[in-house]
């Protein structure tokens, strides 16, 4: 994989068979956090003696997810704001020393767009389906239309195409450039990066927030509910404060009015209807 060799070289203490670590360190992470929001799901079902739990039933899932997306891009702040520290200290090894964080937050920023793909009664069904959780996690279709076959095909197949369209974008921007950007290498080494002069940023800033954006609209559609709307903007807040307050403040004091103006003429996550044509050009 393109940019594999540089993420080794960036990580001397684990090569070959000890990289495993970290895979297993990331699954780990991911699936505690899918559990955790799950649990978060039906813990008023789960504990149905706590009176408190009741009251705040409608409100646990986003709750649970809140949570795990708060301590996600805290994580990830951590990471850049260590930088100058780690680099002091460890010279050569700080993004080696730093990646642990890396390795747990992402997963857990992932874990909330793939909680959205789970019934909020994934582990207690609803009790009582005329109360604000069961509206809230049941499909609008079903709701509203019964259970429609024709909703449903029409469901899956926006699924299946914003899931697809989202994938596309994730193996095409890991092919262009590499997997040494997309684990954040050149946070700590920007000297040692190539311009990315791809045409692509001229229709995103941020491809590969854009593709996550894009594989959560997938959820919103294999799920249609409430839960899965409220999800995908907790997800979407998310992104836009770190890039807001982390990430382009640092390419902002970086490259400066050159990144501001940039700023102005193109979208972040949000492809325009006039990029379309090269949007697709890119994925296909």
């Amino acid at each position: 994989m393109k940019g594999s060799e540089k993420l080794r070289e960036k990580l001397p203490d684990y090569q070959g068979k000890s990289l495993f670590k970290f895979m297993i360190v990331a699954f780990i992470t991911f699936l505690s956090s899918i559990i955790f929001q799950l649990l978060m799901d039906s813990i008023s079902r789960i504990f149905s003696n706590v009176s408190i739990l009741q009251i705040l039933e409608p409100l646990t899932p986003i709750f649970g997810s809140l949570i795990i997306v708060t301590i996600g891009f805290l994580l990830i702040y951590s990471f850049w704001r260590s930088r100058e520290k780690y680099l002091r200290n460890y010279g050569e090894l700080a993004y080696q020393k730093a990646f642990k964080f890396v390795v747990t937050a992402v997963p857990m920023v992932i874990s909330v767009m793939v909680h959205s793909f789970f019934p909020s009664d994934f582990i207690v069904s609803y009790e009582n389906s005329n109360n604000l959780s069961w509206y809230f996690g049941t499909s609008i279709y079903d709701i509203f239309f019964n259970s429609s076959i024709a909703f449903l095909f029409v469901r899956l197949s926006l699924f299946f195409i914003f899931f697809g369209l989202g994938l596309a974008v994730v193996s095409r921007a890991l092919h262009t450039f590499g997997i040494d950007y997309m684990a954040l290498v050149y946070v700590y080494y920007p000297k040692e990066s190539t311009l990315q002069n791809h045409e692509i940023y001229s229709i995103l800033r941020h491809p590969t927030y854009h593709a996550l954006m894009i594989l959560f609209i997938g959820g919103i559609f294999l799920r249609s509910s409430i839960y899965s709307i409220i999800y995908f903007f907790i997800f979407l807040i998310g992104i836009n404060l770190h890039l807001k307050f982390v990430e382009e403040k640092e390419l902002i004091k970086r490259f400066g009015e050159g990144y501001k103006k940039y700023k102005k003429n193109v979208p972040a996550l949000f492809v325009r209807f006039r990029d379309l044509k090269k949007y697709l050009s890119f994925i296909f």
